[in-house]
This record gives structure tokens, sequence and C-alpha cells, in this order.
């Protein structure tokens, strides 16, 4: 009984140890260095989108105003084919040589080399091939219409037949989709056979589309012919030079979804 009562009346006292602590080196410093690392990334990025290409910007902020259209593939048409080349555009101006990438990302995309295969192609026609660009949807260039057709006339010119025939050969194994689009200058058409400029850019994109059929075998339904007149200026109609320059044919490359680029080299037809 003395044993219980004196357990009853007994105190317990109970002993924390406290480790050496570091308050003052606690969590708070992460905070601020991720802060910092965040506004440091979001600084470059900012410089990385200021360096780009108008395309590439253009590209960026279709993104931003929608992107469940990339999410859901609304935007990824070509899918695969463009995948290391989205949102660039490379251009090659004449006396550059070769297609020139502005990005300068290293390496070298599908596209960029069937870009380079057709140029090996037209080589021997630079004076007669140019605003040659690759955009994340297509390849597109020009052809003078000096080098195809006689003023106001749509019926192709003896020599224009060489123009056209790498243009086809360096085109024909792609599978993709070709669009030609025939442009004039603002001056009125001077020809009996056709009213306006409308009538004339019409009659040469069909002749030029007719020729890539009859001559080279090229499936109808992948092309297409188009005209613009006079009402899609590169340059400026004023001058002799600018109006030289509006008169031309663009020819637009459109690999479909279920097309690839089956790249042959030009050397292998004797072409340089």
């Amino acid at each position: 009984m003395a044993d219980e009562n004196k357990s009853e009346g007994s105190t317990i006292i109970i002993k924390k140890i406290k480790k050496g602590g570091h308050g003052h080196h606690g969590g708070a410093w992460k905070v601020a260095y991720a802060d910092f690392v965040t506004a440091m990334m979001a600084f470059f990025l900012l410089m990385w989108i200021v360096g780009q290409s108008q395309t590439t910007k253009e590209g960026i902020q279709r993104y931003f105003n929608d992107p469940i259209k990339y999410l859901f593939g609304a935007e990824q048409i070509f899918t695969g084919l463009f995948s290391g080349n989205n949102g660039r555009q490379m251009t090659s101006e004449a006396g550059k040589g070769g297609v020139t990438d502005g990005n300068r990302s290293g390496g070298i995309s599908k596209l960029h080399l069937v870009a380079n295969n057709i140029q090996e192609w037209t080589k021997p026609f630079k004076s007669e091939i140019y605003q040659f660009k690759v955009l994340p949807d297509r390849i597109q260039f020009a052809i003078t219409a000096q080098s195809l057709f006689s003023p106001g006339s749509q019926l192709l010119k003896g020599d224009s037949q060489n123009v056209l025939d790498a243009i086809a050969k360096s085109l024909k194994p792609l599978g993709a989709n070709i669009m030609i689009e025939a442009h004039t200058d603002d001056l009125p058409v001077e020809s009996p056979d056709f009213k306006t400029n409308w009538e004339l850019s019409s009659a040469r994109a069909a002749t030029v589309v007719r020729y890539f059929i009859e001559a080279h075998g090229f499936d109808p339904t992948k092309l297409t012919a188009m005209a613009a007149a006079e009402f899609r200026p590169i340059a400026d109609n004023s001058t002799p030079e600018g109006r030289a320059k509006n008169r031309r044919i663009d020819v637009y490359v459109i690999p479909d979804g279920s097309s690839k680029f089956n790249i042959r080299s030009a050397a292998s037809e004797g072409i340089r």
C-alpha cells in the first residue's frame, strides 16, 4: 500500500533533447531561387521569340490563340513530315546559294533535304527561279514568267521546256500536291486573246499544269491551277524591275497526309 501511495504522488519528468537547428538556413531561399530561375527562363524564351522570323512568330501566336487545335491535331495536317521543322522558315535568295535556315538549330530536317534536292535539280536555272522558301506546310518557289512565256501569251516558249523539265523531275517522285499560281504585273494585257490579266494568268497556270500531266505523267488529281492576275504583287509595280518580279509562276509543293518524300539525286539523271 505504501508503495502504491508513493507511485501516485511521484512526478514524472520527460526531457526533450533538441538537436542543433539551422533556422537561418530554412527553405525560403529555395523559393526565391526557383522564382529567379523561372524569371530567367521566361527572359531567354522572350529573347528567342524576338529573334525568330515573322512566320515563326505568327505560328507561335496562333498556338497561344488556340492551343486546342495543336493538342487535338487540327493544325498538324502533315503529321510526322515536318516534325523537325515546325514553325521554321528557310529562305534562299539569288546569289547566296543554297537554302538557309534562319534558326540555325543544327541538324537537317527531311523537309530541308527535299528543298535542297529541288534546288539541285534546278541549279542550271537559278536566274529563272527565285523566292525559294520552305515553310512549315509547304515548299514554295517562283519561276519568272519571261522564262516561260512571251509577253501577252499563254504558249510556252521553245526553251522554256528545259526549265519545266528540271522542275518536273524534281517534283514527280515526291507524290505531293502541286499548286501552280500565275501572276502578272498591273499593266493592262496587250493581247486580243485575253480581256484582262485574270484570263491571261488563268491560261498560263493551266498551261504549266497541262505540261506536267502530258509531258511527265503527273497525277491530275494532285495538280491545281490558280490565277491571281496582278493582285498579289511581291514588288513595286511602278518600276520595270518590280513588274518583272511580279510576272511570275508560283509553285507550291504541299505533301498530303499519306505521302512521303522519296528523295532522288539529280546526279542520277545527269542534271547538275
